[in-house]
């Protein structure tokens, strides 16, 4: 036996699809109305679902917190790639442990060609990341600035508010060392 459709549409003895006939409120028949053929009222269209949530729905009577245990067949077949990652792994650790054994004997020697090119680089990026940072702690001085003019009118400040304006000294130092840093560099 099958479950009735939600929408009553039944098939006739004559095998067309109906509408059966209904009883109204006052006593009075509604007459058997037709179906055409393939039409599924919006009431029986199942709701959609996409293959993924079908996937992972949980079995009916599933209870959450009482795990399945594995067997112990599952877990040694494993796919080809988890079986070379494995390799590779127990590969790289080998290779580390024979490493940490000969790494106190080898020495590098540095290379006098690839050293100054090293220190032009250092030196010729550091006035850009000094000068970043100026201008960063900058804008955060003229924000302390602000905070302190709006407090000065009456506004009331959040903690993180107040926060900021007590490390006005902080900031202003740091900007002084960097700027000596910045002039050193420069002579």
């Amino acid at each position: 036996m099958s479950i009735p459709p939600v929408s009553g549409i039944r098939e006739s003895q004559s095998g067309d699809r109906v509408v059966p006939a209904t009883r109204r409120p006052d006593g009075s028949v509604r007459k058997e109305r037709k179906v055409r053929p393939g039409y599924v009222p919006q009431e029986d269209v199942s709701r959609y679902t996409n293959a993924k949530v079908e996937t992972t729905r949980v079995p009916e009577g599933y209870v959450p917190g009482i795990g399945v245990v594995q067997s112990s067949e599952s877990s040694s077949v494993s796919s080809k790639s988890a079986r070379k990652n494995a390799k590779r792994r127990a590969k790289k650790t080998c290779e580390k442990d024979q490493q940490d054994g000969t790494a106190e004997k080898v020495t590098t020697s540095p290379d006098s060609k690839a050293l100054p090119d090293a220190q032009a680089t250092t030196q010729a990026a550091a006035p850009v990341d000094i000068e970043k940072k100026l201008k960063n702690l900058r804008k955060k001085l003229r924000q302390v600035e602000e905070l302190k003019e709006k407090q000065a009118k009456g506004e009331n400040l959040i903690q993180e508010q107040r926060d900021k304006l007590a490390g006005k000294k902080d900031l202003e130092k740091e900007i002084a060392e960097l700027e000596q840093s910045l002039k050193g560099l420069h002579v």
